[in-house]
């Protein structure tokens, strides 16, 4: 939960953040699981997990042929700029690749720089696309990149 509340305080409702409840969040990555829908990748350090980036088919599906969607990348916020980010975005892409997607998406708040700042750092583009989020109904924008 460090890792939504560092990421998305002063960015989404704090009633929001204050009504997450971590094991309802961690029975939905694990029944997305267990149903094939996504993947999990975990970064652990000093035996703690630091982070994590869930995978899997594009959900939209006016999405191109052999896109694949990055649903989350999270990292504790103690970790910020250790490079778990990139090790989990890098599982993330050759988890796709691997499935044969050639390229991927994902939606970030539109109000959230710092996401977007390392995505583009790490190649993906801003589209044009928009639309609102469920953290508290708030714009988001999509970002993609080549898997080659």
């Amino acid at each position: 939960m460090a890792s939504w509340r560092g990421t998305f305080t002063g960015l989404v409702p704090q009633d929001f953040l204050d009504a997450m409840d971590p094991v309802a969040i961690a029975a939905s990555w694990a029944d997305s699981i267990a149903a094939g829908r996504s993947r999990i990748h975990v970064a652990v350090r000093d035996d703690r997990v630091i982070g994590y980036a869930g995978v899997g088919p594009e959900r939209d599906p006016q999405a191109p042929p052999y896109t694949g969607e990055l649903y989350a990348l999270f990292v504790h916020p103690d970790h910020w700029g250790s490079g778990a980010g990139r090790a989990l975005t890098d599982a993330a892409c050759t988890d796709l690749r691997a499935a044969g997607c050639t390229t991927v998406q994902l939606w970030v708040l539109e109000a959230n720089i710092r996401a977007r700042t390392f995505y583009t750092r790490y190649g993906f583009s801003e589209t044009s696309d928009r639309t609102c989020s469920s953290l508290g109904n708030l714009p988001e924008i999509r970002l993609t990149a080549p898997l080659i």
